[in-house]
């Protein structure tokens, strides 16, 4: 599974695969630590690789992984 945390308009956007509206952060780090930790707990619960992609300024990079 892939979690994708995105910069839109100086708000953090978390958007997991089951909600494509995502859930917006004014705080980087909190939005980090939110799609981090979503992505830790699928991969308890499922034993599937999941990982965390931030996307800024039309650059990604995949910034954790599980599994």
């Amino acid at each position: 599974m892939l979690i994708r945390l995105q910069l839109d308009e100086r708000l953090w956007r978390v958007v997991h695969p089951d909600k494509p509206d995502g859930l917006r952060f004014r705080n980087s780090a909190i939005a980090f630590d939110f799609a981090a930790a979503l992505a830790r707990l699928h991969h308890a619960d499922t034993g599937q690789r999941s990982a965390v992609r931030v996307e800024a300024s039309g650059a990604c990079v995949e910034a954790i992984s599980y599994g």
